[in-house]
């Protein structure tokens, strides 16, 4: 077996080879071998409850028995193929769209990515979901309605769009490419230049996007900055430290980003990670950060590590608090497809800050607006973020926006953010 990458967070390293004869026999030496990886890396491992591995039928139902939780909810299994695909490729197979339900229990699709089938017809964030193969959803039965994450799988969908016109389409799962960055912008207020996007992962794929935009800024000249972290899940810690770089520019350059504590077992590969310089960072004192209780793990990372350096400022409702890392082992035998994904370390900044599982506060807060468009100035969160930094007063229809929450799956899932 072998650890394969830090997501928030993951790495590489060679662990444990493994081989079996029997179909029936690698079963239960799979879950033997992931039970002892978990006594050996888990963060958890002394309170971990002590079970017969070969009592459960995968290595999914094992680490499930296993999780210590609280205050573990994120530790899960999935493929190899999968895990690789979304991390190295950007990819997943589904529809290509963030979805979740408001207080009045309506379905409303939050983002539509680039290449979904959905943008190809014309669907955007606001249009609300009606009907799944004819049954109307809810927060119990959605996952079930949307199907194995299997390309062909067609669903049909009844919609309203956000003129309030009915239309019925079937989409077909395919594998979807994502685009992170989901909208970008730079707004002018008199002799003040506000960059303001909204990032949804951090992936490989992500760099580049942050790069083409945070060099837009850098040319237009940007002296405030709003990042949109509402349904960032998180991703990659090297991805993450770019952004913060990318904000923190020479004022954090060389210092420390984030450090790594694991178990007693594993003390040794503590470390820390600092920031470093990048072609377009900006020259920043303060930053606007846009959050929800979907902004996990690599996105409190960068809120976390940027915050000994600058004014930080929260706008919207608490994160997630995710304050802790995991590590991705797969077995070097390429007929097991398995990928382990347990909690390996925490995570702390500078000022050696850290363990917030009850999610970072928000110095701001305000409602996901999901029926307006992003970059409309009047939607609640941006306008929120707008009204603190003193540009544009606050709008009274913040008021009457219901309270939206968006869906996330288990595991990769709930990385991936999307449907």
């Amino acid at each position: 077996m072998k650890k394969l990458r830090v997501l928030f967070l993951f790495s590489l390293v060679v662990m444990l080879v493994y081989s079996c004869d029997k179909e029936t026999e690698e079963k239960v030496d799979v879950n033997k071998e992931v039970y002892k990886l978990m006594k050996d890396y888990y963060l958890w491992y002394k309170d971990m409850p002590s079970v017969d591995p070969r009592n459960y039928s995968s290595p999914v139902e094992l680490v499930e028995a296993l999780k210590v939780n609280p205050p573990d909810k994120w530790s899960y299994v999935t493929t190899k193929q999968e895990l690789e695909a979304y991390y190295n490729q950007g990819a997943y197979v589904g529809f290509g769209f963030g979805s979740g339900f408001n207080s009045d229990d309506e379905l409303i699709i939050s983002f539509v990515f680039k290449n979904s089938p959905l943008s190809s017809a014309g669907i955007t964030r606001g249009w609300q979901i009606l009907s799944i193969d004819g049954q109307t959803p809810t927060r119990e039965n959605f996952s079930s309605l949307m199907g194995p994450s299997q390309a062909g799988v067609n669903k049909t969908f009844g919609l309203k769009s956000p003129q309030g016109t009915n239309h019925e389409y079937t989409f077909t799962k395919a594998e979807i490419s994502m685009n992170t960055v989901l909208f970008d912008s730079v707004y002018v207020f008199g002799s003040t230049k506000v960059g303001y996007f909204v990032l949804e992962s951090f992936i490989e794929n992500t760099v580049e996007e942050l790069n083409t935009v945070f060099a837009k800024f850098k040319s237009a000249g940007i002296n405030e900055l709003i990042v949109d972290l509402r349904y960032n899940g998180g991703g990659q810690v090297d991805v993450s430290k770019h952004l913060a770089s990318l904000i923190g520019g020479s004022i954090a350059y060389g210092k420390i980003f984030a450090k790594s504590y694991h178990n007693d077992k594993h003390s040794y590969s503590d470390s820390y990670i600092v920031f470093t310089t990048e072609a377009n960072s900006l020259p920043l004192s303060k930053v606007v950060f846009i959050t929800t209780g979907s902004s996990a793990s690599a996105s409190e990372l960068v809120i976390n590590g940027l915050k000994p350096f600058m004014d930080v400022v929260l706008v919207g409702d608490k994160t997630h608090g995710k304050p802790v890392g995991m590590y991705t082992f797969v077995f070097n035998d390429p007929s097991i497809d398995w990928a382990i994904v347990p909690i390996c370390f925490t995570m702390r900044n500078a000022n050696n800050e850290g363990d917030f599982f009850s999610g970072i506060p928000v110095n701001v807060p305000a409602v996901d607006d999901v029926r307006t468009p992003f970059g409309n100035i009047n939607e609640s969160s941006l306008n929120a973020s707008l009204s603190y930094l003193g540009l544009v007063e606050k709008s009274a229809k913040s008021i009457s926006v219901s309270e939206f929450k968006p869906i996330v799956g288990k595991g990769l899932k709930a990385e991936i953010g999307a449907w």
